[in-house]
């Protein structure tokens, strides 16, 4: 498992020139290099355009401040509180505008036909544990709150290293959850962004 951190994730300007971004976890081809997928926290503080990459889909979570409006020539996103997400290939001309206040957005890519994403906001129940997914990548980011990750015995309860726990703007990467793996809210307010990619 992998832990990062906004406050330690260096930050890179935009592919454009046009904001900032904070590379969080990434994979590529092991034969030909070629972008698998890409999960990074991206900063707007003001109109821009944003970058195109071919033969990648996308997907975009306002995570901090706002409101800020994604528009294209035929649609827009209108993205209002931490959770609204937006979702759309990543050839489309699209442009975020003025945010009302400095903006950070969780950015999804995945490189079309080899691998998808599954990106839900999760109030974590009180009754139990949420149980991840045995396969493929996860990437779980906290929004709001503080929660814990446990280590499960089949489902009857903790097992096994002690849980890692992680407040908000913090979270961590794995490659699967296999162990059996459960997120524990640690505060009646917590709220989480689930990345899921297979």
């Amino acid at each position: 498992m992998q832990r990062f951190a906004l406050s330690t994730l260096p930050r890179e300007r935009w592919r454009n020139g046009a904001g900032w971004t904070r590379a969080v976890a990434q994979q590529c081809d092991a034969e030909g290099g070629v972008l698998l997928w890409r999960v990074s926290l991206a900063e707007i503080g003001q109109a821009a355009p944003f970058s195109r990459f071919e033969g990648l889909d996308r997907t975009t979570v306002l995570v901090q401040g706002g409101p800020v409006r994604l528009r294209s020539d035929a649609r827009c996103w209108d993205l209002r509180q931490p959770g609204d997400v937006a979702s759309y290939p990543g050839e489309l001309a699209l442009a975020n505008g003025e945010p009302g206040t400095q903006a950070l957005f969780w950015n999804v890519m995945t490189r079309r036909g080899r691998v998808s994403a599954a990106v839900q906001v999760l109030p974590l129940p009180a009754h139990g544990p949420w149980r991840l997914p045995t396969h493929g990548h996860h990437l779980v980011w906290v929004i709001r709150g503080a929660c814990a990750l446990t280590y499960l015995d089949q489902g009857l309860g903790p097992a096994g290293p002690a849980p890692e726990h992680f407040g908000a703007d913090e979270g961590f990467c794995l490659a699967d959850a296999s162990a059996g793996l459960g997120l524990h809210p640690l505060t009646p307010d917590a709220l989480l962004l689930h990345t899921h990619l297979v």
